[in-house]
């Protein structure tokens, strides 16, 4: 992510007054991130809609994004089809906090348009999974 965890925190302290009495699900904390690439792509599944995030999504009271000042989010595909899903599939407040970098577009309708991620198995799966949502990228 570029940016240091404690800033990470600092955002959420900042946006929850009673941050310590909150449960919070952090999706890149969630998933095993260092596992072998065939080993997570085992655990997220073939349909991006059946992921631990989509199960944890469905327990929540709120999105929240937090945005980092070195790194535009929305370059990574998981972060946009995480929002897709959570806009599409739920009632869900999706609150954005956090500081994009100076050069990062804004918020707007070609959000994520060139959003990779390093697995190619992945980029398959979540292309597929924001077409059937028919939000578009």
């Amino acid at each position: 992510w570029f940016e240091s965890f404690l800033a990470f925190v600092e955002d959420i302290r900042k946006h929850y007054p009673d941050f310590e009495s909150r449960v919070f699900w952090i999706c890149f904390l969630a998933n095993p991130q260092t596992w072998r690439p065939e080993e997570l792509t085992a655990l997220l599944g073939p349909n991006a809609l059946q992921s631990p995030f989509v199960i944890a999504l469905q327990q929540c009271e709120a999105f929240l994004v937090v945005r980092n000042t070195t790194r535009n989010m929305y370059t990574r595909l998981w972060c946009v089809a995480e929002l897709i899903i959570a806009k599409k599939y739920t009632d869900l407040t999706i609150e954005v906090i956090g500081n994009m970098p100076p050069w990062a577009e804004e918020f707007g309708s070609d959000i994520g348009a060139g959003a990779t991620c390093s697995n190619p198995e992945d980029i398959l799966i979540l292309r597929a999974t924001i077409a059937v949502t028919g939000l578009d990228v």
